[in-house]
């Protein structure tokens, strides 16, 4: 019993010491980052204990070596940003929102300027906008009103309202009961990255993606290498490597395939939850299968994912019914020469 309150006591006092392990979520996305980073220092660590030609080579040809590692630490540098950034809530896009309304509000009541004339005095007003002059005449909210044209006209608010957070989710948005936030242009929720891949880190999540695939390619050359100029030496450290080869060669396959994967998503301007759950969500029901209703071609695509977001959180609008109609019409010779899929 005394044991158990002397560890008990013990915990109490790690966790004085380092708030954050309080929390079990955190503690397990600590947990996992420790892991990820122990096993690039277990792969990385054990190539260059082990294979002595490489330390022969590092020396001959030090930027070899240098350019390696420098992907190594890129791709962990990488890894803790991702993790770090925000996907883009839903909250703090609507507190964005109500903030700059209120700048706008305050600076339209400084900008009624008293002057003078000989008849008298008179006060010159500068004019919001119709939609704002119609927002302060209401009960709506700006960022309902927002949301609302983002919707197709006569949606009603309740059939887009969050009944977690009970706030209006625009399109693409949808609620991660991981993270317990509603996310714009929601993808999925990364458990090894402990946080949600949406439009304000999708950008980030696919050059981790990349590297880490760099990486791994790289790494299992340096073994195959060492293996054919060892093997049978000592039969240990053949054993040793072949099983991390392995391991990572299963690695390297998952991570092409989520490359290849998330590639796609980018050209067809569409996220993971779309795609999987496309016939559940109310907006895409209606589309055909083959008709990407958010894509704007594949250079604007390209675009917009790497150099267009400036703010993530900017909002995007669902297609017209003459757009959706457009863009379901079948590509013609005339419509490649003008580029059109572009």
């Amino acid at each position: 019993m005394n044991d158990i309150l002397a560890s008990m006591s013990n915990f109490n006092f790690c966790y004085r010491i380092v708030p954050c392990l309080a929390d079990p979520a955190r503690r397990s996305s600590l947990g996992l980052k420790a892991a990820l980073v122990a096993l690039h220092l277990v792969y990385a660590g054990i190539l260059f204990l082990f294979d002595s030609d490489l330390i022969e080579k590092t020396k001959e040809e030090p930027w070899y070596t240098a350019i390696y590692l420098l992907l190594f630490v890129v791709a962990l540098i990488q890894y803790f940003v991702t993790s770090c950034s925000s996907p883009g809530y839903v909250l703090d896009a609507m507190r964005d929102v109500n903030e700059k309304n209120s700048l706008y509000r305050r600076s339209s009541m400084l900008s009624k300027q008293p002057a003078s004339s000989k008849s008298g005095s008179f006060v010159i007003t500068v004019e919001g906008s119709e939609s704002e002059r119609n927002t302060q005449g209401s009960n709506i909210t700006s960022w309902t009103k927002l949301v609302l044209d983002m919707y197709p006209p006569g949606t009603s608010i309740r059939t887009f309202t969050c009944s977690y957070c009970n706030v209006e989710q625009p399109p693409r948005a949808k609620h991660c009961h991981d993270c317990d936030k509603c996310v714009l242009q929601f993808d999925h929720h990364c458990v090894w990255l402990g946080t949600c891949i949406g439009r304000g880190n999708h950008c980030q999540f696919w050059w981790y993606i990349f590297e880490e695939t760099a990486l791994c390619i790289w790494t299992g050359i340096l073994y195959i290498t060492y293996l054919k100029a060892n093997i049978l030496r000592v039969w240990w450290k053949d054993a040793v490597m072949i099983l991390l080869l392995v391991t990572l060669s299963i690695a390297l396959i998952f991570l092409l395939l989520l490359l290849i994967f998330h590639s796609y998503l980018i050209l067809t301007y569409q996220t993971t939850y779309e795609l999987v759950r496309r016939r559940r969500i109310p907006y895409l029901r209606g589309i055909p299968e083959r008709v990407f209703p958010f894509s704007k071609g594949v250079c604007r695509n390209l675009y917009d994912f790497c150099f267009g977001r400036s703010s993530i959180y900017s909002l995007e609008r669902l297609p017209t019914a003459m757009e959706i109609e457009e863009k379901s019409r079948p590509y013609t010779c005339s419509d490649f020469l003008t580029c059109r899929c572009c």
